[in-house]
């Protein structure tokens, strides 16, 4: 897809990357198992019932509305369920594990794009102490991490030129969790650039039906299993912001809390329609770095101004800004910034601070995270503009 990168070869480490990769690696999950042992109150009120019921009714339980994740996520805690250790241990110590292989995913992806061992191994290590990483799986008990692997694995795969199976991943991040849509509008830029064949979206419905096959054959019916995102977006809307700083927190998050709601979604859609077809005006040479421009103004941009948005949110942004940075080194203090606005608002829930305000106002967050979205339009915009990425339009191929 990038033509200036050229296919590497294998990486060849030495003793020094060995130790480096063997302690950072033991940092890493010495961290992780320290936090293990913290109960928070989703792991009480949601993953622990929802794993006693699955021990008490089995597979029968799949037939129940007493979840409102996908099923995907529910054959998980099946599993964990049926396994002779403490459930939260198993539970905890599945996303710990996944925390690794993200990792190693992305110290792929640096190899891919920098041809430098140095970037590829020392980025490994960033990714094992990124506090929004190990707090969301070892700490808070969530699931993040499963739909963000698939998701650096759909990038890895577009770095490779296989949109085929990138997008099989992205449909794997699909079912898992619903942010995967915050990105989608750059795959659309990638179909209008003839980089993207339409069948290739197939993945994301034919993924999702297969993955609820098993729920509807257990009993739960098959238009509940269809809407469940639906359902999902029907709750928690007490709030405009669930300690998310985007411009609800800035203009008031608990007024005209339903025409909000309502507007903002209509807003959002609206934004992205202009984008969309506005950059689909002419051809550009979709290169690498464009690729991850694109995704991580989207991945701001979005519950910058849908409502409802919780606290984990920026996490598909988290790890986006850090490949940002990797191929521009300039870009360092993004994924710096990022994730500290992510980890106030991790510890604004996890710190049990109630209704309280986090040490800084959620509004500053706020306006921190609109500068990082027109810094990271900006940089697109260039890209855009610059005739040297602009294709003449009878260089378009066939549909």
């Amino acid at each position: 897809m990038d033509q200036v990168i050229k296919k590497r070869g294998k990486m060849r480490l030495d003793r020094t990357d060995f130790l480096y990769l063997a302690a950072i690696t033991v940092i890493g999950l010495a961290i992780r198992l320290i936090l293990r042992i913290v109960t928070t109150d989703d792991w009480v009120m949601y993953w622990d019932p929802w794993i006693s019921d699955l021990k008490e009714m089995g597979f029968s339980y799949l037939a129940t509305d007493r979840y409102d994740y996908t099923p995907t996520f529910v054959y998980i805690l099946w599993v964990i369920s049926k396994l002779p250790v403490n459930p939260m241990t198993a539970y905890k110590g599945l996303h710990i594990i996944l925390d690794f292989v993200a990792a190693a995913v992305m110290g792929k992806i640096a190899w891919k794009l920098t041809g430098s061992k140095t970037k590829s191994v020392a980025v490994y290590g960033l990714m094992l102490m990124v506090p929004t990483i190990w707090a969301n799986s070892a700490l808070w008990a969530q699931c993040d991490i499963i739909f963000m692997t698939f998701l650096l694995l759909c990038f890895y795969y577009f770095f490779e030129d296989r949109p085929c199976l990138a997008m099989f991943f992205y449909g794997m991040s699909f079912v898992f969790k619903l942010q995967t849509l915050f990105i989608f509008p750059f795959l659309v830029i990638l179909w209008v650039n003839k980089k993207v064949q339409l069948k290739h979206f197939l993945w994301i419905p034919a993924l999702y039906a297969l993955s609820i096959i098993p729920a509807w054959i257990a009993g739960r019916p098959l238009m509940e299993l269809i809407n469940i995102y639906m359902a999902q977006g029907a709750q928690d809307v007490w709030s405009l912001s669930i300690k998310w700083p985007n411009i609800y927190q800035i203009i008031g998050n608990q007024f005209f809390l339903l025409e909000y709601a309502s507007s903002g979604t209509w807003l959002i859609l609206g934004i992205l329609m202009i984008l969309m077809y506005a950059m689909a005006q002419k051809r550009y040479r979709i290169t690498n770095e464009f690729i991850v421009q694109m995704a991580l103004f989207f991945a701001i941009l979005t519950p910058w101004f849908l409502p409802h948005m919780h606290e984990r949110y920026g996490c598909v942004a988290d790890i986006l800004a850090i490949i940002y940075a990797l191929m521009n080194i300039k870009k360092f203090y993004f994924p710096l910034l990022h994730i500290l606005i992510s980890f106030n608002c991790y510890m604004a829930y996890l710190g049990h601070l109630g209704w309280d305000e986090p040490p800084i106002y959620y509004g500053v967050w706020a306006f921190a995270e609109l500068g990082l979205l027109i810094l990271a339009g900006i940089d697109v915009w260039n890209y855009m503009r610059n005739p040297e990425n602009q294709l003449p339009a009878q260089g378009k191929e066939a549909a």
